[in-house]
């Protein structure tokens, strides 16, 4: 395969046609739809389910750890194929399917709170995966049935369209964006900055401001409760939300209006996910009459 027949497989989806990317919009729409609504009726027990799906636990996205576990274990058995190395090659392949559960789940809980172009190739990454997984457990019946040719070549074509689905979803993140904290970049407010009046924050309520380092302003929002003052970086780490547009909710926790990921006003702390990184959190005292603010450690 040369580089340009390389450059043309990897850049599928830019040559779909508006019609294919209106059906993949509705296909996408209505699994999205159900995915919501199985969490709604599922109440708290499914939104724990979603938030440890989405890595909140771990402050970091689960699915791309638990890709490594399938795609791993695949070209594992592919391998040990090669060297005739039968039983173990078996067995890597069915840890590999295995692995599938968890990994697809982890994957769809995200792909729930995509749109646009990211959630497109989500679905078709999907697909891809879906049709890798189909060939690995037909190998598995194949092998089992004393047909270790036909068993090969079906993993071995598996193994071809997860490795490109792989592709898509390093694409996603790299390229797209897809998961990537929103406040990686942001610059460190080393020293207290006034942002804000004291007297324009009211208790109980969220109030947006932002600080200016060096050119680039960074949002926030602010919280007064009795004497003190929570200052939150005002991105959602998610998916870039205004934090300062959400609500308050239970708990000393602001809501994001985009996705309803929830963080601790108090450390930052993910309480809701779809996000799973912590939002940044500012050390704030009145000064002067003006709200000073700077970044916690």
């Amino acid at each position: 395969m040369t580089i340009d027949t390389l450059r043309d497989v990897t850049h599928v989806m830019d040559r779909l046609s508006p019609g294919q990317n209106e059906m993949l919009d509705l296909w996408s729409d209505r699994l999205q739809e159900f995915l919501h609504v199985t969490v709604e009726q599922g109440g708290p027990a499914a939104i724990r389910a979603k938030n440890w799906l989405n890595g909140v636990w771990l402050g970091h996205p689960l699915h791309p750890a638990l890709t490594d576990v399938a795609l791993g274990a695949w070209w594992t058995g592919s391998f040990l194929d090669l060297v005739g190395v039968k039983r173990t090659a078996d067995a890597a392949i069915t840890l590999g399917v295995l692995s599938v559960v968890p990994t697809a789940l982890s994957g769809a809980a995200d792909w729930a709170d995509t749109s646009d172009e990211q959630r497109r190739t989500g679905l078709v990454h999907a697909l891809l995966n879906s049709a890798g997984l189909v060939c690995m457990i037909g190998s598995l019946f194949a092998r089992r049935a004393e047909r270790r040719g036909a068993g090969v070549c079906l993993s071995m074509v598996g193994l071809g369209f997860s490795s490109f689905s792989a592709y898509l979803g390093g694409h996603m993140v790299f390229a797209m964006g897809t998961n990537v904290n929103r406040e990686a970049f942001e610059p460190t407010v080393d020293e207290f900055q006034v942002v804000a009046s004291a007297a324009a924050l009211e208790p109980g309520k969220i109030v947006g401001a932002e600080v200016n380092v060096e050119g680039t302003k960074v949002p926030l929002v602010l919280y007064r409760k009795g004497p003190s003052i929570m200052a939150l970086s005002g991105r959602c780490t998610h998916w870039g939300g205004p934090l300062a547009e959400g609500k308050l909710v239970a708990a000393d926790c602001v809501e994001c209006p985009w996705h309803g990921s929830q963080f601790s006003l108090a450390d930052g702390s993910v309480r809701q996910g779809p996000a799973s990184a912590a939002a940044h959190v500012f050390e704030a005292r009145i000064n002067d009459g003006n709200v000073e603010v700077r970044r916690r450690g």
